[in-house]
């Protein structure tokens, strides 16, 4: 595939390898015959019988070569100097027989040739003239600078004469002042015409990059027809004009007169009527017409300067006008063009046009404007705009746009005009002040009928403040989320009540940013009394004690306004309620009430009734709810938890700490005393024959002795002392920062106190309680918690095993 694809791409190359060469042959073969061409036209030129040689070699009346040469080199380049040299040199050898090796062989062909290349090189580069002289400018820089250049040329073609003894020093002003006007009649009045209508076409063909000329198929209309007969007439007619002309000049009937000043006539009338593509080709007749005139009717040596004088100046005048007629035609077209945009700009103008005097009565308004106001052009033409389509009892300044301002000045403005039937309507005017000759001289108007755009305006107004109270609103209420969802996150990491009613007092600052304070009241145990869990703000109204039957949002279970002053019922919990609203929302999760939110909000009376006071209601309303459901949530489920705590750490018969708890104490206070560096003791307690309480008077008199010993174990010990009901009769007592000695002190206290206590059960007071007890201490007997036990429980039993009754430190016993 590869090998395929390498093969294509060399043969499109090798293909287009020979496209090139064969185009370079071609543009090689046409530029090899153009030159060939050149050579041969400049020969035929040079004939004497062309240029009329006088007697004595250098005697000219016109020299139509050198014309050739300029347009050459200025329309095809000064490249072409070699070449031109070359053909000068074969006429002078071939036509003048002058030897090669001579002045004029060599010298003056290359310094005049020189000389027209530079002129050239001049005109193409620095002045950049158009090339086929469309414009006055570029003619008045090209007959001077020819004429320029022929002035080198001259002098040293004449002088190369002398050189060669072709003529005699004596002879050299009036041969050059002959050369001189021979070659700028040829630079005037012949290379215009090549400039004009051969070499721009000979360019083309010479270019690398060849264009088709795209032809014009005019249509054989009549009027067409017509005009090119009108044409082609009036052409027959100036070249009969020409004809007699020279007839009248050179003929033997008014020969000897020199009517040399009716040559004016015909030139003139072709370069007005047809201008520069026309008089280029009159002149070319002209001057052959004159050199044939003077073949046929021979003049004296003298006349000849005289001949040449009226050559140069005839081809000077008729290129000058030529030029001066195209530029003015170019203008009349540009004029009439211009002027033919406007009037079908304006007359087809979708806007509304008018255009006033320095009066401000109206000239002349297009049929949109008539359209738009609904006025016909009789109505309009000739009186003032303004009391026209200005509404009646508009003030002035609403029809300043319409009068005419200072000249130059200009102005665009919204405003209102009114239609023939009474129909206002929003227009945009966009005025200009005109100012011809640097005075005033009136103004034009345009208007565009906006009522569409400004009612769409209005709407997009009324939809873009709407989007964006929206936007606010969603604004605000993503930032309540935020807060809400803060708010619940830290009150899921809240470990008990009083954490979260100070989470809920943080974040309902934050969340009712609109209110001036507010309450969160909880029930107490009974259901009936609420108390004031969490407050924020100033000025609050509310007692901080209340009751469920002085809310109504409680009685009615949904939220409840109360208006100060208003007609409304209010809250009695409202002790001295201010001018302001409050609001209350019941707080429930799972089916229970736990409270309420009351917020309270100080607003002016005047806001009051109105749809941003309403509207700001609701999103409380709606915000409070949200809060009230998520704090109720949470409560219930900080409830809920604590219960679970409660349960699991807690005995259910005795309240005291269950063995759980106590092992997650140990652990707890042994890691603070190696911390600290403190004791932490264990004690192990036991209620001797327990068993017998449980056979003699059944477990219900058991479960009494259990809930007699927790009693006394919480008045006996300190607060900080974990006391838990280790299983069955048996009871563990860590106190931290106490000694061996200082625990058993303790516990023969309650060792001694127990025996005092009576057990009631079923109006019989049972036996005595006696118990015994083992204690163990950290570090003095244990290093780690399972060692405390162990040992504390084997002091345990050695109570036991003693007789009861009795206390035993690890290492010694005390009865």
């Amino acid at each position: 595939m590869a090998s395929t694809s390498n093969s294509a791409e060399r043969w499109v190359d090798h293909v287009s390898d020979r496209v090139s060469v064969a185009q370079n042959d071609h543009l090689i073969a046409r530029h090899l015959l153009f030159s060939l061409s050149v050579v041969l036209t400049y020969l035929v030129l040079s004939q004497p019988w062309v240029i009329l040689v006088s007697s004595g070699l250098g005697l000219t009346a016109w020299y139509p070569a050198t014309g050739l040469v300029f347009a050459v080199m200025l329309c095809i380049g000064p490249r072409y100097f070699p070449l031109l040299v070359l053909a000068d040199v074969l006429a002078g050898i071939a036509i003048y027989h002058q030897p090669l090796l001579s002045w004029s062989g060599t010298i003056a062909p290359v310094l005049g040739a020189g000389s027209y290349a530079g002129a050239a090189y001049l005109l193409r580069g620095p002045l950049r003239i158009d090339l086929v002289l469309r414009h006055r400018r570029d003619v008045v820089r090209y007959v001077f600078v020819a004429m320029v250049a022929a002035l080198p040329a001259t002098l040293v073609g004449v002088a190369s004469l002398a050189k060669d003894h072709t003529i005699l020093w004596s002879q050299f002003w009036n041969s050059a002042a002959q050369w001189y006007i021979g070659d700028v009649i040829g630079l005037i009045g012949f290379a215009p015409f090549l400039l004009v209508h051969v070499f721009p076409r000979v360019a083309r063909e010479l270019s690398t990059f060849r264009r088709e000329a795209k032809r014009r198929v005019d249509r054989p209309t009549t009027k067409l027809q017509s005009r090119r007969s009108r044409q082609i007439l009036e052409a027959i007619a100036q070249a009969i004009a020409i004809l007699l002309v020279l007839w009248i000049m050179f003929g033997r009937a008014f020969g000897t007169k020199e009517f040399y000043f009716l040559s004016f006539v015909p030139v003139i009338w072709i370069a007005i009527r047809q201008g520069m593509q026309r008089i280029v080709t009159a002149l070319v007749v002209f001057n052959f017409g004159i050199v044939v005139a003077l073949r046929i009717f021979p003049l004296p040596a003298d006349y000849q300067i005289k001949v040449g004088v009226l050559m140069l100046a005839v081809s000077g005048t008729g290129l000058i006008v030529g030029s001066e007629v195209t530029e003015r035609h170019r203008t009349a077209r540009q004029l009439n063009d211009r002027t033919g945009f406007l009037n079908s700009l304006i007359e087809r103008n979708p806007l509304a046009i008018a255009i006033q005097d320095s009066e401000g009565c109206v000239r002349f308004c297009n049929d949109a404007f008539g359209n738009l106001f609904l006025y016909s052009h009789e109505e309009v033409v000739g009186n003032p705009l303004d009391p026209l389509i200005c509404p009646p009892g508009s003030v002035a300044e609403d029809c300043t746009l319409s009068v005419p301002s200072r000249p130059g000045e200009s102005a665009h403005k919204a405003v209102r005009r009114v239609r023939k039937d009474g129909k206002i309507l929003d227009v945009e005017l966009h005025r200009v002040a005109i100012n011809l000759d640097s005075q005033q001289s009136g103004a034009y108007a345009i208007f565009r009928d906006i009522s569409e755009q400004v009612k769409s305006a209005a709407e997009a107004e009324e939809h873009a403040m709407s989007l964006n109270n929206l936007v606010t609103e969603l604004q605000l209420r993503t930032m309540q989320m935020s807060l809400l969802n803060e708010m619940g996150d830290l009150l899921q990491c809240c470990g008990n009540m009083e954490e979260a009613f100070a989470v809920v007092a943080q974040s309902a600052r934050k969340l009712f940013s609109a209110s001036t304070g507010g309450t969160v009241f909880v029930f107490g145990p009974s259901k009936e009394a609420l108390h004031a869990a969490a407050t924020w703000g100033e000025g609050l109204a509310s007692e901080s004690v209340t009751s469920r039957a002085d809310c109504w949002a409680l009685r009615r279970g949904q939220p409840h306004w109360s208006e100060q002053p208003g007609r409304g019922v209010i809250c009695p919990h409202l002790k001295d309620p201010v001018a302001a609203s409050y609001l209350c929302v019941p707080m429930a999760a799972q089916g229970d009430t736990l409270g309420i939110l009351h917020v309270q909000y100080n607003r002016s009376q005047s806001a009051k009734g109105t749809e941003a006071f309403e509207s700001l209601q609701q999103s409380q309303q709606r915000l409070a709810t949200a809060v009230a459901g998520q704090v109720g949530l949470a409560l219930a489920s900080l409830r809920l938890r604590e219960s679970l705590r409660e349960q699991s750490t807690r005995d259910p018969l005795t309240g005291l700490f269950n063995r759980r708890f106590m092992q997650e104490s140990l652990d707890r206070e042994l890691l603070r005393s190696k911390r600290k560096g403190c004791p932490l003791t264990l004690v192990l307690l036991d209620i001797d024959h327990f068993k017998h309480f449980n056979d003699t008077f059944g477990h219900e008199a058991g479960d009494a002795v259990l809930c007699l010993m927790a009693e006394t174990l919480r008045i006996h010990y300190r607060g900080e002392d974990v006391i838990c009901r280790y299983g069955g009769e048996e009871f563990a007592i860590l106190l931290p920062e106490a000694a061996a000695g200082d625990a058993a002190k303790r516990s023969e206290g309650l060792r001694e106190a127990i025996k005092t206590r009576k057990v009631l059960h079923l109006e019989n007071v049972l036996d005595a309680i006696s118990v015994s007890i083992g204690i163990a201490a950290y570090p003095e007997h244990a290093s780690d918690g399972v060692e405390l036990l162990r040992v504390a429980d084997a002091s345990l039993y050695q109570s036991k095993e003693m007789g009861r009754d009795r206390i035993t430190i690890a290492g010694r016993s005390k009865g």
